[in-house]
């Protein structure tokens, strides 16, 4: 067994289709087979349902062999990058991945001033829900993770509270509550609400607070997206809960109000993740001093 056969394998596990792993590697699809059938060989046991290879479907070993063989591609690939760097002939990559939240509107400017004190540094942004992210973590497939949930309790990861993340009321100017005195729980429950998707974190976190308080909500929109609920809210269809990083802009331009959501109880922070295990690089070093400082401010 050698790296270039966990390099076939990984590819092939993730790409599904023969030439697709040829073309990326550069060899021909009788070598990706070859490669294929050689470390089946060499251990002992079939990773895939069937010889031909037309349905990538793993089996049970296949499943637990892809776990291991996955994460040495991904230390194999750092390695090499990381050498590159020493070398001179690369300037390093960054691998993040982020949550919604974060990744549109708070590390756009962080980047940028990272890409402008190295213009030579290639920086992957990766955004998927927390859950996603924190499992390419644990596969070595990211550098860094910057996440919006309640905890991270993993032993095999490191994290850091960078700052928190409330969910704040949204209204449009005119709303009858956004400029109504002292608000109570029940008061939300007489005018329509624009709602999370269900499943989601923000809209977990909702439904625990009105169970708490027994407030029923006149739901009169479901979004899947922050951007979509603003816009609803904007044009009236109710008022809102979002993530106060995320309507910052709005709020300045006097297009939204925002109060604090009555008897809210914070659970959530954003979270710098990494693997307790992975190397720290160069690239991944200019970044953490960057964020440390960038956060650090936003935190007085």
């Amino acid at each position: 067994m050698n790296l270039q056969q966990l390099k076939v394998f990984v590819l092939t596990v993730q790409l599904k289709k023969l030439y697709l792993v040829a073309q990326q590697l550069e060899i021909t699809q009788p070598t990706v087979t070859f490669h294929l059938n050689k470390l089946q060989e060499e251990l002992g046991i079939a990773l895939f349902h069937t010889k031909s290879y037309h349905v990538i479907k793993l089996t049970e070993a296949g499943q637990a062999f892809y776990h291991y063989a996955s994460q040495i591609h991904s230390l194999s690939s750092e390695a090499e990058a990381t050498m590159d760097v020493y070398r001179g002939t690369a300037a390093g990559v960054l691998a993040v991945g982020s949550t919604h939240t974060p990744a549109t509107y708070l590390l756009p400017p962080l980047l940028k001033q990272l890409k402008a004190s190295n213009p030579r540094l290639t920086v992957m942004l990766d955004v998927r829900p927390a859950p996603f992210i924190l499992d390419k973590l644990k596969r070595y497939e990211l550098d860094i993770g910057i996440i919006s949930n309640t905890r991270v309790d993993d032993p095999e990861l490191v994290s850091k509270p960078l700052l928190k993340d409330d969910l704040v009321l949204i209204f449009p100017p005119d709303h009858a509550l956004a400029s109504a005195g002292e608000l109570l729980p029940g008061d939300l429950a007489e005018h329509p609400f624009v709602s999370h998707e269900p499943g989601s974190i923000s809209r977990q976190l909702i439904d625990r607070w009105a169970d708490s308080n027994d407030v029923k909500f006149q739901i009169s929109l479901e979004v899947s997206g922050t951007e979509a609920l603003k816009a609803a809210v904007k044009h009236g269809l109710g008022y809102g809960m979002i993530a106060e990083a995320a309507v910052q802009e709005e709020q300045l331009e006097g297009k939204l109000c925002t109060r604090a959501i009555p008897k809210w109880v914070p659970e959530r922070q954003i979270y710098a993740v990494r693997h307790r295990n992975k190397l720290i690089t160069p690239a991944l070093q200019m970044f953490w001093k960057s964020l440390a400082e960038a956060f650090s401010e936003q935190r007085k």
